[in-house]
């Protein structure tokens, strides 16, 4: 260890400062996750293979290229080592370089870093405390794991896309962001951060194993529950949300689109806006359960409706008068809206040649974007690392790059690396085996909404005492429209949770909650601005009672900005943030569809839970809490990454692309087989020539219209036409079949029932069944996604009966229980509905 562990004098500004780490990533996924932990303030040095072919010429001051936009997008902030891995002189540099680090993060496929004599247990006698992470299609064990992955193949295989689509006869449909990818990254910062938490507490480090298919199979949330034990199957429902609100879904303007969610405290003012009083009054619209029951009929009306305005006025008029609408906004035209840059979400980096671009800002504002710095040229910092952390001169650094291990790129511009440090901790062996949360108290207020419920889940998992505090009965306003989608969200959102009861709306519930937050560590909501003021329960009145606590607030569009006061739902979030755009049927391309899982929710969940990770290790470097602005489009834009820069620099406009690759390769895209089934393939250069094989047509190999990509870009309506056909000779099982045994990207798209019964999925143990109080069996959910070797095995743990633990958790803290009415849940969604009727 180079550097002392013992925090410096200077107050940490950041939760990963002083933190080393040591990224093998390559692509979207791993690079993705090392540049958020970049932004929580970790020193991330890439260590990229050497360059190819002949060296590369001077750099034209006056543009970037696509490739290198790509590049400003992923790897800001990061350093550059050169090392050849393949060599045992290349070996050893990265072997010491580990001794130096506290973190180390791959994304190769199973067997790869073990091959190269870099795996953990190759890097334990340098480093005993070292975190490893690896992040992969598939995980680490299990029939699927040394198979190719693509972001469609899992969007495929983890249920989701076979319920995005138009109406159940048409394609599936992949989100146009590769959220595989995206997710999976973020989960492996999670990942990373609750491990530095945990070797923080005891010393020790451990290894991360995330997979792609895992992260995409645990974003089903309440949709398990419904497949899995109800026998509700999704399907696909464009114009009705998660919860059964209508109207809802994406309807077409006289110029443009926009994504509505209108509840019934939104009604009147949405029929005042469409000049519609009528709808108020017709018994097939006045309530929300009518409006569920007539659904189609809604539809039909309001897509007459909308189609007299733009995009643009409903968007202006539906807000101002609190009704939940966003257009359908091109990737390029996210970054010059108002609240993205009013919250610090569009930010232009320059580098050492004068350059300029615009990248995504930080979803979580840890970091300050004045000091960013544009990615390093490849081997950059190789001497300036070598020679700080290794004591290498000159002449050895010459000897390395005349020998072929190392290459010393362009160095101008070089930051030095900063001082490593960390909290003093002996290893304890006893608490070696535990979480990184164990003993942290989280408190989430009121409400299932994936943003909120989804993170609090996580934050369970990794070992949290989380206590829901719930609305006293009566003050539940909208009913779900079915008790199964009741359970089905109290099970998929609140699992290994506790419940209490506290009207807020009372002198004593505010004190009741004032009591659990003097001593809690966590506070999670996702109410409006301003809320918790009105209520005296403000981050300001709650650290005065305090000072150790995090607030973490999540909010449609944060609590500064222009549209901070307008309401937010998760269709409203994936249109304002891009993905919508280039979401398509590839038989329709004109028309954008949502994802079918609510991913502007979603997206905010993960980037919250990791927030409060990063503010937890934060405290304890400090000593005080703090409050985290979480913002869904914030985090929405941060997924636009790498096509920030290609966008709004470069100039590439994105379109629909629903048959190509993000590289452009093709074939690629869904395909009909013989069981009237769809299957998904991803096709680059490297496996044509045995896709051609397994298609039973050699002769594509050769063919001057088919043999690069290039050429099949330019004769591509020829290549589907001969493609299309030879998909339907086989089912899509035999077609998995064939591309298993041939190590090929393709998948069947399953429904989610059958992908919690694929194989790869039950090896993993993302299938788990929790106790209920109302069913009797279990109901079955999906598991954690990220699996830490550090952990110690576990009984599933149920969802909470709301209220059922107000006692309890009142004699825990010291304080007297508010009176509660404790039911069964199926009793109190029984009762809700029958006041919500007679309310009408």
């Amino acid at each position: 260890m180079s550097a002392p562990s013992e925090v410096p004098n200077t107050q940490p500004s950041t939760p990963l400062s002083g933190l080393r780490v040591l990224d093998l990533c390559r692509v979207v996924s791993g690079p993705f996750g090392s540049l958020l932990l970049a932004d929580l303030g970790a020193e991330v040095i890439r260590v990229e293979s050497l360059p190819n072919g002949e060296p590369r010429g001077e750099i034209d001051p006056t543009r970037l290229s696509e490739d290198e936009a790509f590049n400003w997008g992923l790897s800001r902030n990061k350093h550059s080592v050169s090392l050849n891995l393949k060599t045992d002189e290349g070996r050893d540099l990265f072997h010491r370089l580990v001794a130096e680090a506290d973190v180390v993060v791959d994304n190769f496929r199973p067997g790869v870093t073990k091959r190269l004599g870099i795996d953990r247990e190759s890097l334990l006698p340098f480093n005993p405390s070292i975190i490893t992470c690896s992040l992969t299609g598939f995980g680490g064990d299990g029939p699927w794991a040394t198979m190719p992955a693509y972001d469609p193949i899992v969007q495929a295989m983890c249920g989701t896309m076979n319920y995005t689509r138009l109406n159940p006869d048409r394609p599936p449909v992949r989100w146009g962001i590769p959220i595989g990818d995206l997710f999976a990254g973020v989960f492996s910062a999670i990942g990373v951060t609750g491990a530095v938490i945990h070797r923080d507490r005891t010393g020790a480090g451990q290894h991360i194993d995330v997979s792609m298919l895992d992260v995409m199979l645990a974003l089903n949330t309440y949709r398990v529950p419904q497949a899995l034990t109800f026998g509700q199957e999704p399907l696909p429902s464009p114009f009705e949300g998660g919860q059964g609100t209508v109207p809802f879904g994406n309807f077409e303007c006289s110029e443009g689109w926009v994504a509505i969610c209108i509840s019934q405290r939104m009604w009147p003012a949405a029929a005042r806006i469409m000049e519609r009083p009528d709808l108020l009054t017709d018994d097939r619209f006045s309530t929300g359960p009518a409006r569920h029951a007539h659904r189609e009929e809604l539809v039909e009306l309001l897509q007459g409706v909308f189609r007299t305005r733009t995009a643009d006025w409903w968007q202006e008029h539906l807000m101002e008068a609190g009704v939940v609408c966003g257009k359908v906004t091109r990737v390029a035209d996210v970054f010059k809206h108002p609240q993205v840059r009013a919250r610090g979400m569009s930010v232009e980096v320059t580098d050492e040649f004068g350059r300029t671009a615009t990248v995504a800002g930080d979803a979580l504002k840890f970091s300050d974007s004045t000091t960013w710095r544009a990615p390093r040229q490849t081997g950059a910092d190789t001497a300036m690392v070598l020679g700080s952390l290794l004591g290498l001169d000159a002449a050895e650094l010459g000897r390395l790059a005349s020998a072929g291990v190392i290459h010393c790129g362009d160095d101008r511009g070089a930051v030095p690396l900063v001082e490593r440090w960390a909290p003093e901790a002996e290893v304890d062996v006893s608490r070696q085996v535990g979480r990184a949360l164990e003993g942290t108290i989280v408190l989430e207020m009121n409400g299932d909404e994936p943003s909120k419920g989804f993170a609090a889940q996580l934050l369970a998992d990794l070992g949290a005492d989380v206590i829901r505090v719930e609305r006293p009965f009566g003050q539940v306003m909208e009913p779900y429209p079915d008790v199964v989608r009741e359970a089905s969200f109290r099970a998929g959102l609140n699992r290994g949770k506790r419940s209490v009861v506290a009207d807020l709306k009372t002198a004593e519930g505010r004190q009741f909650l004032l009591g659990l937050a003097s001593r809690a560590d966590v506070m999670l909501d996702n109410y409006r601005p301003g809320v918790l003021h009105r209520l005296g329960l403000d981050f300001e009145s709650l650290q005065s009672k305090n000072d150790q606590l995090v607030q973490t607030s999540i909010t449609g569009f944060g609590h500064t900005g222009p549209w901070s006061a307008f309401p937010a739902f998760d269709n409203a979030i994936q249109a304002l943030g891009g993905g919508m755009s280039i979401t398509v049927d590839h038989t329709s391309p004109d028309v954008p569809i949502r994802w079918g899982n609510p991913i502007g929710g979603l997206t905010g969940a993960l980037f919250a839970a990791l927030g409060t990770l990063g503010a937890l290790r934060l405290r304890s470097l400090r000593g005080y809490g703090q409050r985290l602005d979480v913002s869904l489009l914030d985090a929405q834009v941060a997924l636009l990454s790498y096509r920030a820069p290609q966008a709004v620099t470069v100039g590439k406009e994105f379109l629909p692309e629903p048959r190509r690759g993000g590289s452009g390769s093709l074939p690629f895209g869904v395909f009909r087989t013989a069981d009237d089934r769809w299957f998904t393939i991803c096709i680059t250069q490297q496996f044509w020539a045995r896709f051609c094989q397994a298609a039973d047509h050699p002769e594509w190999i050769d063919d001057p219209r088919f043999a690069t990509e290039p050429l099949r870009r330019e004769h591509e309506e020829a290549l589907y036409a001969a493609v299309e056909p030879s998909f339907l000779t086989r089912s899509a099982a035999e077609w998995e079949a064939l591309f298993f045994s041939l190590k090929l990207p393709g998948a069947m798209v399953l429904s989610v029932n059958e992908a919690f019964s694929h194989p790869q999925a039950v090896a993993r143990g993302m299938r788990i069944r929790i106790s209920d109080p109302d069913v009797a069996a279990g109901i079955e959910v999906a598991d954690a996604a990220v699996k830490f070797g550090a952990a110690p095995e576990s009984a599933p743990v149920s969802a909470p009966i709301p209220g059922g633990d107000t006692a309890l958790v009142a004699a825990e803290f010291g304080l007297d229980a508010p009176a509660v009415d404790v039911k069964a849940p199926s009793q109190r969604w029984n009762d809700a509905a029958r006041e919500s009727d007679a309310t009408v």
